[in-house]
């Protein structure tokens, strides 16, 4: 065999940094990428924060929340822990949200404080690390004139991307007529309002439940308030992403009436819960699958990492592994439809 000249040698290498950029070398805990696809632009939209101060105040609430407490590894989370999950998995950015159980405990005074601490904690971040984070403002959603406050400075001062509510307060879920004022100017403005789970302040005693069942409960009926109060309908210009939501919106597309038209739904109940995001933060292949029977998987499912109860680079292998998506579907979910929905986050 002839032994290769320089030349060959730098043709060789030229070749494989060729392959190189078009994606077939690639970190292995992430699974495989297909040739041409161009360097990874991931958004993440469920990924949470928890600063100390909150954790200090409010732990007991905090573990009150998960059956057995919370992980001891969740509350030393720190921005620099979520920069390196990201880094590890090639994730773009991340557009951050409030923990459970969010700013709401009862007292007006103390929602205001703990929302307006969150939503500057979470714009600091945006300042410190220029490109990586986004952010949903908080808002304290019982207390009214206290969300109308925290709209105007959430999006108008700080710039938030969008607001975070919880799927309830005190005993009632979003979709009540109480909150109507809040939607409305939410209406006005078309903002996304991003829905996390908690588990209902009315069923405490049923919290330690193996598997916590409540927090999916409490979804179907946030979602189901949304539905069925008419808010989908009512408020069109808002963008709802329910977080977690990938069990109950094919579950309630699987039970409602898709022929019946009633005034809540006067397009067709299907036609409003199709307008719905969730992410995939914890999904299985058959999430998918339902997502796909309901029309949406590659329009309105994004990815979600759920840090710090979650994982970035375990949430990306189980997407890209083990959910049977398409190429132009895994690019949806991984980036394309964020994109659309966040149109400022189009050049990454």
């Amino acid at each position: 065999m002839s032994k290769p000249t320089a030349t060959g040698r730098r043709d060789f290498l030229a070749s494989l940094a060729g392959i190189a950029a078009g994606g077939l070398f690639l970190d292995p805990r992430l699974g495989a990428q297909a040739q041409g696809t161009g360097p990874r632009r991931i958004i993440d939209v469920h990924h949470h924060i928890l600063p100390p101060k909150y954790i200090g105040e409010r732990r007991q609430e905090i573990n009150e929340q998960t059956t057995g407490g919370v992980r001891p590894d969740v509350f030393a989370w720190t921005p620099r822990v979520s920069l390196d999950q990201m880094d590890e998995a090639g994730v773009a950015m991340a557009i951050v949200s409030q923990n459970v159980p969010g700013s709401w405990f009862g007292d007006v005074a103390e929602g205001r404080r703990i929302s307006r601490e969150l939503n500057d904690f979470a714009a600091g971040m945006r300042r410190d690390f220029p490109g990586r984070f986004g952010f949903f403002a908080t808002l304290p959603l019982a207390d009214i004139d206290g969300s109308l406050r925290e709209i105007e400075y959430g999006l108008d001062v700080l710039q938030a991307d969008g607001v975070g509510i919880m799927t309830s307060y005190d005993t009632l879920p979003p979709g009540s007529e109480k909150f109507v004022p809040v939607f409305e100017e939410l209406n006005r403005r078309g903002a996304i309002v991003f829905m996390h789970r908690r588990s209902a302040s009315c069923c405490i005693n049923l919290r330690q439940v193996p598997g916590n069942m409540e927090f999916v409960i409490d979804d179907f009926r946030a979602l189901n308030s949304l539905l069925r109060g008419g808010t989908l309908a009512r408020f069109p210009n808002i963008r709802f992403i329910h977080a977690h939501g990938e069990n109950v919106l094919p579950y309630l597309a699987k039970h409602v009436d898709a022929n019946n038209n009633p005034a809540w739904a006067p397009q067709g109940t299907l036609h409003e819960l199709q307008k719905v995001y969730i992410d995939c933060a914890g999904n299985s292949k058959l999430n998918m699958d339902d997502m796909r029977a309901v029309g949406t998987l590659s329009t309105r499912v994004m990815f979600g990492s759920d840090v710090p109860y979650g994982n970035v680079t375990r949430n990306l292998k189980l997407l890209r592994n083990e959910m049977g998506l398409t190429p132009a579907e895994m690019q949806a979910v991984e980036y394309g439809t964020a994109q659309r929905l966040f149109p400022k986050y189009a050049g990454l």
